[in-house]
């Protein structure tokens, strides 16, 4: 009875050791921990760390147990993860070394990581700074959504130049670097290219490929493979080939009335 005592006493030992040493006060619900970033919102900062991982275990007591790094550490949403019992979210996030620290917008888009041991001498400056890129990041993706709202009011204007005003604000937002703001830029070029797409041929002419890209894709689904202005090819040729599409787009009787598209 005794012997079997010690085998149980063994085995909890084990996995106890076997487990991640975690940061007093970091949660460890991923998805939570997003939700509540978002809700705030505020960045969040995810580490990702592992029961075998000895240089884990070093930043985790001496580190992130620093009291000046606790108290920078309250302007973010904290969560680690051991990789072993969530290989997905390590996968997602292209972990493949531990510890990494992962510095995220509240849409989850990456801003700054950390690979390896840091010393709180040299944490801190990194934590400071991906905080500071991380806050930018939130307030640029604040404008974003109001400029979406505004091409929207746009969209439903009976003024003139209301869907060219709408096109050029979402020429800017098709080049963001947020997937789910340049997707929502990339509907309304769709709602717009069914109504009027000649006002769309400006976006052919843009200098940032993305815009092209998705302004082309918009004009395609509207036009058919009709369509043949390819976003890579050369300015002059481009140059070419929309004015030749103003002009036949001109001449085209309109599939619809000159109302305004509904949202």
């Amino acid at each position: 009875m005794k012997s079997l005592f010690i085998f149980f006493l063994l085995v909890f030992a084990v996995a106890l050791a076997a487990r991640a040493e975690l940061p007093a006060g970091w949660g460890t619900n991923y998805p939570v921990a997003i939700s509540s970033a978002a809700a705030a919102p505020r960045p969040a900062l995810v580490y990702f760390t592992a029961g075998w991982c000895g240089p884990c275990k070093l930043m985790a007591r001496l580190t992130l147990a620093d009291p000046e790094i606790v108290q920078t550490l309250a302007a973010v949403e904290c969560v680690a993860l051991d990789i072993d019992a969530h290989p997905d979210l390590a996968a997602r996030h292209g972990v493949t070394a531990v510890p990494t620290l992962v510095m995220l917008s509240t849409a989850e888009t990456e801003v700054e990581r950390a690979t390896g041991f840091q010393s709180p001498a040299d944490f801190l400056p990194w934590l400071t700074n991906a905080i500071s890129r991380a806050q930018a990041a939130l307030l640029h993706q604040a404008l974003s959504r109001k400029t979406l709202a505004e091409v929207d009011q746009l969209l439903g204007s009976a003024a003139t130049n209301s869907l060219s005003s709408a096109a050029v604000k979402l020429f800017d937002l098709c080049d963001e670097r947020d997937p789910a703001v340049a997707s929502s830029a990339a509907d309304r070029l769709k709602t717009i290219a069914a109504h009027a797409p000649a006002v769309l041929l400006d976006g052919l002419g843009d200098a940032r490929l993305a815009v092209r890209i998705r302004v082309a894709n918009a004009l395609r689904d509207q036009l058919g493979d009709a369509f043949d202005i390819d976003p890579w090819s050369d300015p002059a040729v481009r140059e070419t080939h929309v004015a030749a599409w103003r002009e036949a787009l001109a001449k085209m009787a309109p599939a619809k009335s000159a109302g305004k598209p509904g949202l």
